[in-house]
């Protein structure tokens, strides 16, 4: 029989719809507030129903350490850190205070991916009398794309 083991959470990092911190996430809670609204970070009046429940009042400058690391984080990787980094000063860790391996997270996305318009441009040039030429996509990416698109 395996013997149990104590899991301790010292820590809660949220980024989220309704609150960015735990302080505002569970403030929203308390008052009920819902994180769905229309879209601010995209033009959604295209789809049937423009409403989502983005995280609108993220600024990843503010967040995000050092800041020359923005350049290969996709938004995704930026919240994910943001909600760690809240994480780790809520339980009152300083680098290299605690084993990396006695550490865990639990992070919950839909889907991490690219920011759309990184691929318009390459996109575009793939179109061929209206339809997606797929033989064109690997030189026209890498013409259109940033180099450092993959590590993001």
């Amino acid at each position: 029989m395996a013997s149990a083991r104590e899991i301790v959470i010292t820590g809660v990092g949220v980024v989220s719809p309704i609150g960015v911190g735990s302080r505002a996430f569970w403030a929203s809670l308390r008052e009920g507030r819902s994180g769905v609204r229309r879209f601010d970070l995209f033009n959604g009046s295209d789809l049937p129903a423009p409403l989502g429940a983005e995280v609108a009042d993220f600024d990843p400058k503010t967040h995000v350490r050092p800041r020359k690391s923005l350049k290969v984080m996709s938004r995704d990787i930026q919240l994910a850190f943001a909600a760690a980094d809240f994480a780790c000063t809520q339980a009152l860790l300083d680098n290299g205070a605690v084993d990396p391996d006695r550490l865990g997270i639990v992070f919950g996305a839909d889907m991490i991916a690219c920011e759309l318009p990184e691929l318009r441009n390459a996109f575009a040039g793939c179109m061929v009398g209206g339809e997606f030429d797929f033989r064109r996509w690997g030189e026209q990416a890498r013409a259109e794309m940033s180099p450092l698109w993959m590590l993001k």
